[in-house]
């Protein structure tokens, strides 16, 4: 059967629409299968071009038809590889711009080569050229990707600027976030205007450094970039709200997980065995609470701990590690922003220019206010330090503030042992 093939790199407009122009004339040749891909032409993993290569092997194409001979693909060896297959397989390969491909004389492989590498050229040419304008894009400071939802390009196309009603709506779902604890689903379903179709989309979005005033360079794995300029526009979110959610998404991923529904108890996921390291786990059906290790192979497996007595004794050992602990619990580590800040004041302080100088005495204040430490809540230290304030609490309160400050409580044969607060 004669099968023709047609090939963009992106599904961008102009490219969508150099495809339906191949296509128009591909299908006015009338061949029995009509092949297409998006994807850039030095891969040769592409669904549509393997499928081709399939038939082509099997000896079930006739005359392979494309536009240009850079479309079968811009790897000149594999376009070669692919002519002599053809050759070998008896199927003719026919080009509108570049006439009949064939590899069966040495004029004709001399001919094959010549436009195979002028194809591979082309395609080096364009990927400098990109790189090239990202680079200097990168170093004006402009926006390289799509604005996130809130967000739209200013006018100049040099600058991303609030866009309303969706920065008013996001700002209300944010507000939202934090009052649920940061927990995305429940607050997701709870907010229809919201442009997202899972907690996935709403986590990408929260940890996309644009929000907080800043634009990134080269997404790299966990939506980490390994350029990031702030203070570039108005933020949605504020650094500290950030450091807040990275708190409370550890803390409901480590209570919660996928058991939203669950009663979070006073000591689940604090305590850990000494022997095998796997947590306590309740268990269930028990009149008085209690806890076991959950290591199938633990000698400990068997032998439960009472809540009633891992809490007596965490409420007695409290008060003893608080006021040296509490301080190094509430700091925070040094964040990313310090470090890139720094750097690009010894750049603009190298200059010597001083027009930059309110641009520098900015972003030296804008390093102060990372550096600031969060003081110590007095009034929370005051009263762990009392052993008689836990008495007033109530069994809710006592888990809140179990959960809040204790990291682990490591327990050896059903004995609370050691107490670490949360860093």
């Amino acid at each position: 059967m004669r099968v023709a093939y047609g090939r963009v790199s992106t599904a961008s407009g102009e490219q969508a629409s150099a495809l339906r122009a191949q296509l128009e004339w591909l299908k006015a040749q009338e061949p029995a299968l009509v092949l297409q891909d998006v994807e850039s032409g030095m891969n040769a993993d592409r669904a549509g071009y393997l499928e081709l290569l399939g038939l082509v092997e099997a000896g079930r194409v006739t005359e392979l038809l494309a536009t240009r001979s850079d479309r079968l693909g811009r790897d000149a060896q594999e376009l070669v590889r692919l002519v002599q297959l053809c050759d070998a397989k008896g199927a003719a390969v026919r080009t509108r711009d570049d006439g009949r491909l064939s590899a069966k004389t040495a004029e004709e492989l001399i001919m094959l080569y010549l436009k195979a590498a002028m194809g591979q050229a082309e395609s080096m040419r364009l990927s400098l050229r990109v790189h090239a304008g990202l680079g200097q894009g990168r170093a004006m400071g402009k926006p390289m990707r799509k604005p996130c939802w809130g967000y739209r390009l200013s006018d100049n196309r040099l600058r991303l600027e609030l866009k309303e009603p969706d920065a008013t709506i996001a700002r209300e779902f944010l507000d939202a976030l934090k009052a649920s604890g940061w927990r995305m689903l429940p607050t997701l379903k709870a907010s229809p205007l919201v442009p997202f179709g899972s907690v996935r989309g709403v986590r990408a979005w929260l940890l996309n450094p644009t929000i907080r005033g800043a634009i990134g360079y080269r997404q790299l794995k966990n939506h980490q970039f390994e350029q990031i300029l702030w203070d570039q526009h108005d933020a949605l979110m504020t650094l500290d709200e950030y450091a807040e959610m990275e708190r409370a998404i550890a803390r409901n991923r480590k209570l919660w997980g996928v058991h939203g529904q669950k009663t979070v108890r006073a000591l689940t996921g604090l305590c850990i065995c000494s022997e095998c390291e796997n947590r306590l786990k309740y268990i269930g059906g028990r009149t008085v609470p209690s806890l076991k290790c959950s290591g199938d192979r633990c000698s400990q497996l068997y032998k439960g701990v009472r809540e009633e007595l891992v809490l007596r004794w965490v409420t007695g050992e409290l008060p003893k590690v608080a006021a040296s602990k509490l301080a190094a619990m509430v700091e925070q580590s040094e964040p990313v922003e310090v470090a890139l800040l720094r750097k690009r004041i010894e750049e603009l302080e190298r200059l010597h220019d001083q027009e930059l100088q309110a641009v520098i005495e900015a972003k030296r204040q804008r390093l102060e206010q990372l550096l600031v430490t969060p003081n110590v809540d007095a009034d929370l230290l005051q009263r762990i330090s009392d052993p008689a304030w836990f008495a007033t609490l109530t069994y809710e309160e006592l888990t809140v503030l179990l959960h809040r400050l204790v990291g682990r409580i490591l327990i050896a044969k059903q004995v609370p042992t050691a107490l670490y607060l949360r860093t």
